[in-house]
């Protein structure tokens, strides 16, 4: 495992045909064991689902016996907008990985359409690499960081949401110099969470 912070794309999925299929796209910050992200929800059969959630939680690592190998308990939550928000939770998951963050088993739960689905016992596997063609990433246009998303970063207490809005922040500098001061108090509140 990684030391510090890391990136891993998950697949978890049921042997159903037809079945749901989620994509963890998650941030792991190995130093306190926090995780933040966003999971993806798709299902091609009738009814169709394209469900989307940030989420955020953390794990641990347990052994049964010294002489074996660790695995991950791994604990998420998950809203429309984020840990901060008023929005009610519509995600939650529990799940067990390999201390290699590369297979393992959980369930997961989401809200859409005015309830709640359960997935039991679903497969955890790595989720292919998203590579775009340069001609895709012409159709998306660049999304500008806004004061909020730098105030709620900095209010969250959050190390890789910091660091994230932070590297957004500063390749928008290099369009713009709007945001010197703002960038300059999260390098602050970032010096300062790593210090404790």
């Amino acid at each position: 495992m990684s030391i510090g912070l890391f990136h891993t794309r998950l697949n978890v999925t049921s042997s159903l045909l037809g079945a749901p299929v989620l994509t963890l796209d998650l941030l792991v910050d190995t130093v306190n064991k926090k995780v933040s992200g966003v999971a993806s929800i798709f299902q091609s059969t009738y009814p169709p689902l394209n469900f989307r959630a940030r989420v955020w939680g953390s794990y641990s690592e347990a052994k049964l016996i010294p002489e074996a190998e660790s695995h991950i308990i791994l604990t998420l939550d998950g809203s429309p907008s984020g840990p901060n928000s008023n929005i009610a939770q519509t995600f939650d998951l529990r799940g067990i990985l390999g201390a290699d963050w590369a297979s393992g088993f959980a369930d997961y739960k989401y809200y859409d359409q005015d309830h709640w689905t359960t997935v039991r016992h679903a497969a955890v596997s790595q989720a292919p690499a998203v590579r775009q063609e340069r001609s895709e990433q012409a159709h998306y246009p660049h999304v500008p960081l806004y004061a909020v998303a730098v105030q709620q970063a900095q209010t969250s207490g959050d190390l890789a949401q910091l660091k994230s809005v932070v590297s957004q922040g500063e390749q928008q500098l290099a369009h713009s110099g709007a945001l010197r001061s703002a960038l300059e108090q999260l390098h602050a509140e970032i010096a300062r969470l790593e210090a404790r």
